[in-house]
């Protein structure tokens, strides 16, 4: 299946667009995606849809939604599923463009931290390609999708700004002036758009009109914000004004930071740092990820997620790490409850031995985690994961799902051998698979 909600809603199978009926019923479907493979209760869904004042048809309404939607999708009640009172959409990882889109990013902007500006570039461009206008246009005033169309159109205009990091690094100036000029017009305080426009008309043998676009920003910011431009963007104009070397060259790949471990630094593994180091930068901005490591003892998992965890630490973020344990004796849950006791919690063991409970123990877990990341992003470690219990790598895969909304970073470090890791990995930004 192909779901496309960067734009108006669409459905595909293969080819065939699906008929996805009248307003009401395309709007369950598009509430059902935004929290896919999360069961929605019958009563939140009308409340999302009507609001206060549902009327009395409302849950028949939304049963005959229901039924017709399952009639045009594939797999049926499979796919669109029931659970008690509740009404769940199973996607994969990749049937939904703006999961597709926010790997594309993750991908562009670590090739961009670790300096490839060309694969950055490519990986951008191919992401910002899945927008075919506004993102969920057929609710633009349906308060259920005001949240996401605001944070979709955030990390549009983030994208784009990235692409346009590296077109700069790749010497593209003179091209980028009128699509730069178009988004300033658009986006007049957004203070990192003015310093490319800046540089781009800078590179391009127009250093006048490079100053008077500073002096443009600097007016707008006064106008409208009531405050001067920030430190980067008056440290650009002075720059320009002495016509500084430095601007005349592409920036170098960001430097890596110190980890903790100078005894033991991490050698050969620029590219899965810069990969996890973007993957930090989106959890630190409330876009949680997760990644997976896998390689045979001694490659260097655990070293490589110290590392993480100092700049995390570096960036503000709170640790928690728990590891399995292969000597016996260990209880169920074993790395979460280390991971819990980190952050002072202590862990809701299941109520029973049904799915039920422990479906309640999993919800508890993320809840709680979500109002940690609420107070302060976390990194979340799961080291020794061939040594943990069933049950643990279940939580791990529950919460994946939740990642996309929590500032959450969640590393899940194993040996290749480890169960349900490649399940973990349909679900993950990346699998880094490390060699001796």
């Amino acid at each position: 299946m192909d779901y496309r909600i960067l734009g108006p809603l669409e459905a595909l199978d293969g080819e065939r667009r699906l008929s996805l009926g009248g307003t009401r019923q395309r709007a369950v479907l598009a509430l059902l995606l935004l929290h896919g493979n999360k069961a929605l209760a019958r009563d939140m869904i009308i409340d999302e849809l009507w609001g206060e004042s549902p009327p009395q048809t409302a849950h028949k309404v939304l049963q005959n939604c229901i039924s017709a939607l399952r009639k045009e999708l594939p797999g049926g009640a499979e796919t669109l599923g029931t659970a008690g009172a509740a009404y769940v959409l199973r996607l994969e990882p990749d049937e939904l463009d703006r999961n597709r889109f926010e790997r594309g990013l993750a991908d562009g902007r670590a090739a961009l931290a670790a300096g490839d500006a060309a694969a950055a570039a490519a990986e951008l461009r191919e992401a910002l390609t899945l927008w075919r206008g506004f993102p969920l246009s057929d609710f633009a005033y349906e308060g259920f999708a005001q949240d996401e169309i605001a944070r979709l159109d955030e990390l549009h205009t983030a994208g784009l700004e990235d692409r346009i990091e590296a077109d700069l690094a790749l010497g593209r100036h003179a091209e980028l002036v009128p699509e730069l000029e178009a988004l300033v017009a658009r986006h007049p305080v957004r203070e990192r758009l003015r310093a490319q426009l800046m540089l781009a008309l800078y590179r391009s043998g127009r250093q006048a009109e490079a100053l008077s676009s500073y002096r443009d920003a600097r007016r707008t910011l006064l106008d409208e914000l009531g405050i001067e431009p920030g430190r980067p963007l008056q440290e650009l104009e002075r720059a320009i004004l002495a016509q500084d070397a430095a601007l005349d060259t592409a920036p170098a790949a960001r430097a890596s930071a110190p980890g903790r471990r100078a005894a033991t630094p991490v050698v050969g593994r620029d590219e899965e740092l810069a990969l996890l180091e973007a993957g930090l930068e989106d959890a630190l901005a409330g876009r949680g990820r997760l990644f997976v490591v896998a390689g045979a003892a001694g490659t260097g998992k655990t070293r490589l997620g110290d590392e993480i965890a100092s700049r995390a630490k570096a960036g503000g973020a709170r640790i928690l790490w728990g590891r399995g344990w292969g000597g016996g004796g260990a209880p169920p849950f074993w790395p979460w409850i280390q991971a819990l006791r980190d952050a002072g919690q202590t862990f809701p063991e299941p109520a029973g031995d049904d799915d039920g409970a422990r479906f309640r123990a999993f919800e508890a877990v993320t809840e709680m985690l979500r109002e940690e990341a609420a107070r302060q992003p976390l990194l979340l470690v799961f080291d020794d994961l061939q040594a943990a219990d069933t049950d643990s790598l279940l939580l791990i895969e529950f919460l994946a799902s939740e990642l996309p909304e929590m500032a959450v970073l969640m590393l899940a470090l194993g040996r290749d051998e480890t169960p349900g890791l490649d399940e973990l990995g349909r679900l993950a930004t990346q699998t880094l698979h490390l060699g001796s």
